[in-house]
C-alpha cells in the first residue's frame, strides 16, 4: 500500500480514463453537503500528471470538492488526502475496482441511521443540511425507518421492494402492517393492494362524499386525517373519522331535501348514491309546457298553416326548385315560440311523483324530479262485458268464440296489419319510435302491437365522461320535449315530422348500444363484431371522447406497458427506477395532447 499525502485541491485534475462517465447531479449535491458537514472521509487515489495529479479513483469526491470550492465553502488550496500510485500501475483497473466493487449502503440501513440521528437530538433541518437534502426527504426516510421491523427485514431479504415498503408506511400500526404482510397473495402484492388493505376503513379525499361536504368542513368539525407522504395528489389524504363524515353528509343532504319538499312532491328522498339501476325502478314524468298566450298561439297557427302550404308547394315543384327562404324563417320562428313556453310540473304530477336528491360523481348535489313509483301510477280502468255464451245472441251482442278460433282470427288481423304497415313507412316509423321511446322513458310495462323492445344500457362505468354527459344532456332534452303520458306520446308521434322522429329514434337506438367486453365475453363474439362495424360506419374517433390519464388508465397497467406507451410517442424516457405512481403521472403529462390511445380504443 502507498502512503497517504495531502495535496492542494488546485493541484488535482480529473483523469480522462476514469470509467465513471456519468455523474448524478442530485447525489453529487448530497455528497458535497456531507463533505461540508463531516469532512472528507475517504482519500483519493492519484497519479503524477506533469505538474499536477490526476485522480484515478475518487472522481465524484473531486467533483464535490470542486463544487464546494466554487461556492466559497473551501479554499483552492484546501489539502486533500490522497494515495499516490506509480506510473506502472493499471489505472483503469483501479478505477473499475473503485466503482464496481464498492457496495452501496442498503436503503433500510440509511433509514435507520437517519432515525438514530433524530433520536439523538438532531433536528430535521440539521440532518437535511448535513446531507444536502430537503427536510421533506428526511421526513420520508424517518417514516420508512419507523415501519415494523418485520417489514424492514422482508425488505432487506428482497421479499419486498421500496415501493411496497412505502405503502406499508401509510399506517403506524405495526400489528396491522404485519397482518397485511402475512396475508399478501402471490398474485396481488403491488403497493396499491397493500395501501388499500391498510386504509380499508378510511375514505380517500378524492371520494365524492368528501368533495360533497368539503375537506375544509370535515377538518373544521374536528375530523382527523392520515397522509401518505409518498404521494403528491389526492391519493395521499385519507379521512379516518367515517362516523363524522356520515354525520356531515346526512346534515347537508337533509338541508337539500328540506328545500325540495317545499316544491310540493308526494315524497322526497335524500341518498348518497342513485345509480342507473335504481332510477329504472321508477317511471319518469317530465314537466309539461304551459299553453301559449292567445296572441302567440294565433301566430303559431298562422305560421304553421303557411309552412304547410310552402312545404306542399315545394314537394309539387320541379326537382331543380330550391327550398324557399321564407319556409326556413318560419321554422326558426316556430322554434322560438316553442322555446318560450315555460315547462312546469302540474299539480296532478306533483301529487303522484317524488324527487330524489343525491351526490353525483363530481361530489355535487343532484336532483331527479318527477319519479313515479309503480304503485302510485294511474291504473287504466275500463269495464268489459262478457258476451253471453249461448247460441242465441241478443240484439247488439255476439256469441263468444272459442280460444282457438280467437287466436286464428286475430292472427289474420295481425298479418293484415303487418301487410298494410309495410306500405306506410311514415306510420311505421312513428310506431317504432313510439315503442322504443316507451322503453327508454320509463313505460316498461306498456305493451304495444310491435314486437320491438328497448331498454337503456347502463353507463355507470363511465359516469363523468364526455360521452356520458352527452347522453344525459340528450335524455334531459328529449324528456322535456315528449309527453310524459304513454297515450299522449302516441298522438305526439303521429303528428311529428319525419326528421323529428328520426332524431328521437337515433337517441333511443343509442341508449341500447352495448359494446362492453365483459369478463365472460369472447373478443370475436357477434355483438362485439357488430359494435366494431357500427363504429366503422360512424367513423368513430375515440380521441374526441377519451383522454388517457393516470387515474383512468396508466395506474391500471404495468410499468412495462407505461414505458411502451411513452416509446410510441417518442417521449424522453425517465429513470426506470421511478415509482409506478410517479411514472403514471409522468406519462399523463407527456402523452396528453399527442393523440395517443391504448390499442383497444384505436
Amino acid at each position: 500500500m502507498n502512503d497517504i499525502i495531502n495535496i492542494p485541491l488546485n493541484k488535482l485534475t480529473a483523469w480522462e480514463g476514469n470509467v465513471r462517465k456519468t455523474q448524478n447531479k442530485a447525489s453529487l449535491d448530497e455528497l458535497a453537503a456531507s463533505i461540508k458537514a463531516h469532512g472528507l472521509l475517504q482519500s483519493l487515489v492519484v497519479r503524477k500528471d506533469g505538474k499536477k495529479y490526476a485522480v484515478v479513483a475518487g472522481s465524484r469526491r473531486l467533483a464535490a470538492l470542486t463544487t464546494l470550492q466554487k461556492s466559497g465553502d473551501i479554499e483552492p488550496s484546501f489539502e486533500v488526502p490522497c494515495q499516490v500510485i506509480g506510473q506502472d500501475a493499471d489505472a483503469t483497473e483501479l478505477s473499475l475496482a473503485e466503482n464496481a466493487v464498492r457496495e452501496d449502503m442498503h436503503p433500510a440501513d440509511q433509514f435507520e441511521a437517519f432515525r438514530e440521528l433524530i433520536d439523538k437530538g438532531k433536528s430535521l433541518a440539521d440532518v437535511a443540511a448535513a446531507f444536502g437534502i430537503t427536510e421533506a426527504v428526511v421526513t420520508r426516510r424517518l417514516k420508512l425507518a419507523r415501519v415494523s421491523p418485520v417489514i424492514l427485514a422482508a425488505y432487506r431479504a428482497e421479499k419486498l421492494d421500496l415501493e411496497q415498503v412505502m405503502a406499508f408506511a401509510i399506517s403506524d400500526d405495526h400489528a396491522a402492517q404485519e397482518h397485511v404482510l402475512q396475508n399478501l397473495r402471490p398474485h396481488s402484492r403491488d403497493w396499491r393492494t397493500i395501501r388499500d388493505a391498510l386504509t380499508e376503513d378510511e375514505i380517500p379525499a378524492k371520494d365524492k362524499r368528501v368533495k360533497f361536504v368539503t375537506l375544509k368542513a370535515y377538518e373544521k368539525a374536528g375530523g382527523a386525517l392520515k397522509r401518505d407522504l409518498f404521494s403528491d395528489d389526492e391519493d395521499n389524504v385519507f379521512l379516518t373519522d367515517t362516523v363524522l363524515l356520515e354525520t356531515l353528509i346526512t346534515a347537508k343532504l337533509e338541508k337539500a331535501a328540506t328545500a325540495l319538499r317545499k316544491e310540493g312532491w308526494k315524497w322526497t328522498e335524500a341518498r348518497i348514491d342513485f345509480d342507473y339501476g335504481e332510477k329504472l325502478k321508477f317511471q319518469r314524468l317530465y314537466p309539461e309546457k304551459a299553453p301559449l298566450p292567445d296572441a302567440l298561439e294565433t301566430e303559431r297557427e298562422n305560421l304553421q298553416t303557411e309552412l304547410d302550404r310552402l312545404d306542399e308547394e315545394y314537394r309539387q315543384s320541379d326537382d331543380d326548385a330550391e327550398y324557399p327562404d321564407r319556409a326556413e324563417d318560419i321554422a326558426k320562428r316556430l322554434e322560438e315560440i316553442e322555446d318560450s313556453r315555460e315547462a312546469n310540473f302540474t299539480p296532478e304530477q306533483l301529487a303522484i311523483t317524488g324527487a330524489v336528491v343525491y351526490i353525483d360523481y363530481n361530489g355535487k348535489a343532484e336532483v331527479e324530479r318527477g319519479l313515479g313509483k309503480p304503485e302510485d301510477m294511474p291504473k287504466k280502468t275500463g269495464k268489459t262485458s262478457k258476451a253471453p255464451n249461448t247460441g242465441d245472441a241478443e240484439p247488439g251482442s255476439f256469441p263468444a268464440l272459442s280460444a282457438a278460433l280467437t287466436e286464428s282470427m286475430t292472427a289474420e288481423k295481425s298479418a293484415a296489419i303487418a301487410a298494410s304497415l309495410k306500405d306506410a313507412p311514415e306510420l311505421a316509423l312513428a310506431s317504432v319510435v313510439y315503442t322504443m321511446a316507451l322503453g327508454i322513458f320509463g313505460h316498461r310495462f306498456k305493451e304495444t302491437a310491435l314486437k320491438v323492445s328497448a331498454s337503456s344500457q347502463s353507463l355507470t362505468l363511465v359516469e363523468g365522461s364526455t360521452a356520458f354527459k352527452s347522453m344525459e344532456e340528450a335524455r334531459e332534452r328529449w324528456g322535456n320535449t315528449i309527453p310524459g303520458d304513454a297515450d299522449a306520446l302516441w298522438q305526439w308521434c303521429l303528428i311529428q315530422d319525419t326528421a323529428v322522429l328520426l332524431d328521437l329514434l337515433a337517441f333511443c337506438a343509442a341508449c341500447t348500444v352495448n359494446a362492453v367486453q365483459g369478463k365472460m365475453d369472447k373478443p370475436d363474439n357477434d355483438r362485439l363484431g357488430h359494435a366494431g362495424k357500427l363504429a366503422a360506419e360512424l367513423k368513430l374517433d375515440m380521441k374526441a371522447w377519451f383522454t388517457p390519464t393516470a387515474e383512468n388508465y396508466y395506474n391500471r397497467i404495468g410499468k412495462p406497458q407505461i414505458i411502451a406507451a411513452l416509446l410510441e410517442v417518442d417521449a424522453t424516457m425517465p429513470s426506470t427506477d421511478m415509482k409506478k405512481a410517479n411514472l403514471a403521472t409522468y406519462a399523463e403529462q407527456v402523452i396528453t395532447g399527442k393523440g395517443w390511445l391504448p390499442a383497444i380504443l384505436r
